[in-house]
């Protein structure tokens, strides 16, 4: 007679759930998209992103009134409770959207980032407060000379550009300032053989859209995937989940 195989005993049945449910807890961890940014009372707060509740222009102008704000733990109560009566990590829907976002305290090892990219933040807008000549003024010559020939609001799109850089990633250069400071003057024209992707989000995305660079599937710049390679790299502007070289 052949042999019966036996029914798994149901402990293990129970084990293997349990381990699917913790492999899939932190596939879902790993999509959210962190960002450090130290608020007006001090700490320095991690804010997060995934593309199942939000979309990160939405994100992008929420963490821009952050800087002039306390953090969840300081300020207003939440659904009746504030300070050491929240937890370390939440999800929060903004008051005025239908998005959710994650927050947390973040580590030690974060704080310093946490602080850079706040005053790189505060720097910007106080630049935008004071007008577009102002804000443009902030921008690296070449790079801005490119952007009066070839967006219609020069000035919003470098502020679109720095929000960007300073919030979707992490504070991740595209390309170095020293590179952007002196363009070569071909590149400094209209450009009419290499048009922007439709999906472009950024300046640096059609950038190199015009110029050969580094592109994912998507049309996004490798520098908007910012996540760790062979751990998924969404990008900072759409719904595409990882780096895909074309």
């Amino acid at each position: 007679m052949g042999r019966t195989k036996k029914n798994k005993p149901r402990h293990k049945l129970r084990g293997l759930h349990n381990s699917s449910q913790r492999q899939t807890a932190r596939a879902r961890a790993a999509q959210v998209a962190w960002t450090p940014l130290k608020q007006a009372c001090g700490c320095v707060i991690d804010w997060g992103w995934s593309g199942q509740t939000a979309d990160p222009l939405t994100f992008r102008d929420w963490c821009s009134t952050r800087v002039s704000a306390p953090c969840p733990w300081h300020g207003p109560s939440m659904a009746g409770a504030s300070g050491s009566d929240l937890p370390d990590q939440m999800v929060i829907q903004p008051l005025g959207t239908s998005v959710l976002l994650h927050v947390r305290k973040a580590a030690a090892d974060r704080h310093e980032l946490g602080a850079e990219l706040a005053s790189r933040l505060a720097h910007i807008l106080a630049a935008a407060e004071r007008g577009e000549a102002a804000l443009l003024d902030d921008a690296p010559a070449g790079f801005r000379s490119w952007l009066i020939a070839n967006t219609a609001d020069p000035a919003q799109a470098w502020l679109d550009h720095e929000l960007c850089e300073i919030i979707l990633n992490q504070g991740r250069s595209a390309l170095p300032r020293e590179l952007l400071e002196h363009l070569p003057e071909q590149l400094l024209s209209p450009f009419s053989e290499s048009p922007q992707p439709e999906s472009a989000a950024c300046n640096i995305c059609s950038f190199s859209a015009a110029n050969g660079g580094i592109l994912c599937a998507c049309g996004h710049d490798w520098s908007c995937h910012p996540g760790e390679v062979r751990q998924g790299e969404p990008c900072s502007h759409c719904a595409c989940t990882d780096m895909q070289h074309v």
